[in-house]
């Protein structure tokens, strides 16, 4: 017998490159959000990069 809970949780993202830099992230039915590297990394600066979720993330 495991010690699994009675409940399980699932989270889904799901994404579709833009280019090489850029990114669209659908969650649940929130509209896209676009994650996007400045122009110095190669990006148009569309959106935060993916480390700024990151960060993101932890603040909240």
């Amino acid at each position: 017998m495991t010690d699994t809970p009675g409940y399980i949780v699932t989270n889904r993202a799901r994404g579709k490159m833009l280019t090489h830099a850029a990114a669209e992230i659908y969650v649940r039915d929130f509209a896209p959000v676009i994650s996007d590297e400045p122009p110095s990394r190669g990006g148009e600066n569309r959106g935060p990069s993916p480390l700024e979720y990151i960060l993101i993330a932890l603040c909240a």
